[in-house]
């Protein structure tokens, strides 16, 4: 394992000791994990307008020969008005597309889960900002760990490591989907089971599904980054 998987298991450390504390439970993970997904499309628009470039252009060793130039190349190069326009576009498209995904599963995450759970359904309004707000203010230094996460992997193996020189902006921005979709449903499954479970018992199934995540992660990590080329050794 490389550095970058350290950091992602680092940052899920804390989630994992406050659940094994005892002092975090279904109303401070779900809200969490949530976020979580946030991070990852964030990460996931910064690496699509890197695809190719323009650092990739900068870091050249020396020029080629015309027969040498891919398509894209011969173009105008991966920081070319016609390919910075594109990787703007899918951008903004993903931006849309996942947040519109992000705020739909916040409304039923924050809106009939968690409050549906407590209170019982249609009490509050969950298109209410400060409801949202309520549950991930609390699990703010987590949603900080896990940010720092994922931003060290993105730094170390798609940035210093090169991986964004082969890297596509189509196929970057669908790479989250089956992550995402994945870990919402091991979250829905983990909440069902915490919430129908009480006293020790809740804590310790809300400890073992952190765990397992935090095992799923690893993996999903892994497979993401194999075999992906990387920057040579002399650049740093």
């Amino acid at each position: 394992m490389g550095a970058s998987t350290y950091f992602i298991i680092a940052g899920n450390l804390l989630p994992l000791f406050m659940c094994g504390l005892g002092y975090w439970h279904v109303d401070q993970i779900l809200p969490l994990y949530w976020s979580e997904s946030a991070i990852v499309g964030f990460y996931t628009i910064l690496k699509i307008l890197a695809s190719g470039g323009p650092i990739a252009k900068a870091k050249r060793d020396l020029p080629k020969g015309p027969e040498d130039y891919t398509p894209q190349e011969s173009l105008g190069g991966p920081y070319s008005a016609l390919a910075i326009g594109g990787k703007l576009f899918l951008s903004a498209f993903f931006a849309f597309h996942f947040g519109f995904f992000m705020f739909v599963h916040g409304l039923f995450l924050f809106g009939f889960v968690l409050q549906g759970a407590r209170l019982g359904p249609a009490t509050v309004d969950p298109m209410n900002p400060a409801l949202w707000l309520s549950y991930l203010w609390p699990v703010r230094w987590g949603i900080i760990s896990l940010s720092a996460g994922h931003g060290a992997s993105f730094f170390l193996n798609y940035i210093k490591g090169g991986e964004y020189r082969a890297a596509k902006a189509n196929e970057v921005m669908m790479q989250p989907y089956s992550r995402i979709v994945l870990m919402h449903m091991t979250i829905l499954g983990g909440a069902f089971l915490a919430i129908r479970m009480r006293g020790e018992g809740a804590t310790a199934a809300l400890f073992a599904f952190v765990a397992l995540k935090i095992f799923m992660d690893v993996k999903a990590h892994l497979k993401e980054h194999a075999g992906l080329p990387t920057a040579p050794a002399e650049i740093s």
